[in-house]
């Protein structure tokens, strides 16, 4: 069964696409409100004092060790408003450490002298922009003096539309979710052809908008559709065989919001309805962290069973332990991995090592930034620096995961020294997710011929966004493949299936 790359993206969800659309054609600019504030806090030097200047000579050596390896500065040049990839990395970083210090005023101090280089706006180089959008997102926090932040409201209907445009422009614009889901969806295709059966179930643990689910839909109705041709021509008296009939797809997907799942159902049904010879089901469950309820999912014996985790590496440990003892009582056929290296879980930009156990927040925040200075880096290359379709993009989608990635890191950090919540050090460290797969008896495979071949056919035809920047990356002998811009790697993916228990000799 061939994988059919296809998008098949629509508005969906009550004309989401056309009002956000509408909502992005009437704004001039992307980011308003001018410089970032810190309340009570005047202009002052960046580091002042013995404590500044030793926090600062500190920010020196870890901005120098963050530009050896190949961070923001490395993939940026200086920007018309004179600020440098490398100075605004140890702007951040210092503004970062100031926090921690407790000097709320060399923060925001340093905050400042960031906005002053550095806008969101058309016109900066993509240094400039990822750095606005980090200090838009750290201003909050250290003037809580990296407090626990109070849960948001839910977003207004007007601003959901918006970032659902903005996820559907960057979808279609860089190759960075479709190497997710395509890479997914083939892993899927060879389980579910192995597994001999005619229903398949795939447990997603992050649907969002269902992006990736048409793609393997039309797989899966053209592969039946050939079948059901094919035994036709066959003798009545052979009965037909596992290969007539339709194919059975029941979808269980995990997601932040009842309105996101239904209009994500009915999105996925549309497109379902058009494709014969397959019969398709949604099933929708709230996410509500460790408290989700897991345990009401219908699971169909007579089926495949995958499991689709793209991007969990952000989970907290408690939920992700949870989220694993539910993929263990599945025993699923197969379970897909991919995770970015955005210092947030068990993946970095080269190693592991960022984000350990440390006593301090600098090295993972310096995985995040560099992984988003990449991302940056990448649409620069792929959209017009006076795009309205990237200023969207960065500021809807890109600026709220980096103000995401910015709450987690500080949730793990407080979690780590016992601050908000207890535990200790074991209840909160960053989730390592190929040691809890390999915990359960699940072992690594090599992932086939054919998913290598079809993710770098999908670079290929993406090959007028970044000038081919985007390259797939081989490694752990075959078990693993990575996408990455340029010398950084931004996401890689594993396969992993149920170890085969070894047969005493008597």
């Amino acid at each position: 069964m061939n994988l059919t790359l296809s998008l098949a993206i629509d508005g969906g969800g009550g004309g989401d696409a056309a009002a956000a659309a509408a909502a992005v054609a009437k704004k001039s600019k992307v980011v308003g409100g001018g410089a970032v504030v810190v309340d009570g806090v005047g202009s002052s030097a960046i580091c002042g004092g013995d404590r500044g200047s030793r926090v600062r000579d500190r920010m020196v050596k870890k901005a120098e060790e963050f530009d050896h390896e190949n961070g923001m500065a490395a993939t940026s040049s200086d920007g018309g408003g004179g600020g440098g990839g490398m100075e605004l990395v140890r702007l951040l970083l210092s503004a970062v450490a100031a926090g921690e210090a407790g000097d709320a005023r060399a923060a925001a101090a340093a905050l400042r002298e960031v906005d002053r280089r550095a806008s969101c706006r058309g016109g900066g180089d993509p240094a400039q922009r990822v750095a606005a959008c980090y200090a838009a997102a750290l201003a909050p926090r250290l003037a809580a003096g990296l407090r626990p932040a109070r849960s948001s409201p839910a977003a207004p209907a007007a601003a959901r539309a918006e970032q659902f445009l903005a996820y559907t422009m960057f979808y279609q614009a860089s190759p960075f979710y479709q190497f997710a889901h395509f890479t997914a969806n083939q892993a899927i295709v060879e389980a579910f052809e192995s597994g001999g059966r005619r229903r398949l179930h795939v447990v997603d643990f992050d649907v969002s908008y269902g992006f990736q689910w048409p793609s393997l839909i039309q797989s899966l109705s053209d592969a039946a559709a050939a079948a059901t041709s094919s035994s036709s021509h066959d003798d009545d008296d052979n009965g037909g065989g596992c290969g007539d009939g339709p194919v059975s797809l029941r979808i269980t997907g995990f997601g932040a919001s009842a309105d996101e799942l239904r209009e994500t159902e009915a999105r996925l049904r549309r497109f379902a309805a058009g494709c014969p010879n397959l019969r398709f089901e949604f099933e929708g469950i709230l996410n509500n962290g460790s408290n989700t309820r897991h345990d009401c999912t219908r699971i169909d014996d007579d089926a495949t069973v995958v499991v689709n985790l793209v991007f969990p590496a952000s989970s907290r440990e408690a939920c992700a332990a949870t989220r694993m003892a539910y993929i263990n009582s599945l025993n699923p056929s197969m379970v897909f991995l991919i995770e970015k290296h955005d210092g947030g879980g068990g993946l970095t930009g080269g190693d592991n090592t960022t984000t350990g156990r440390s006593a301090s927040l600098l090295p993972r925040f310096a995985a995040n930034l560099r992984y988003f200075a990449a991302v940056f880096d990448s649409l620069h290359e792929c959209l017009p620096a006076d795009s309205a379709e990237r200023l969207a993009i960065e500021r809807d989608h890109l600026g709220r995961e980096i103000a995401d990635a910015v709450a987690s890191l500080d949730h793990q950090h407080r979690r780590r020294h016992g601050g908000g919540g207890g535990g200790g050090d074991h209840a909160s460290a960053s989730w390592n997710w190929k040691a809890a797969m390999e915990g359960a008896g699940l072992d690594g495979v090599k992932l086939s011929s054919r998913t290598v071949s079809q993710a770098k056919l999908l670079l290929k035809m993406k090959s007028g966004c970044g000038g081919g920047g985007f390259r797939v990356v081989e490694g752990d002998g075959g078990m693993a493949m990575s996408l990455a811009w340029r010398d950084m790697a931004l996401a890689t993916a594993t396969v992993w299936r149920r170890r085969r228990r070894r047969r005493r000799c008597r």
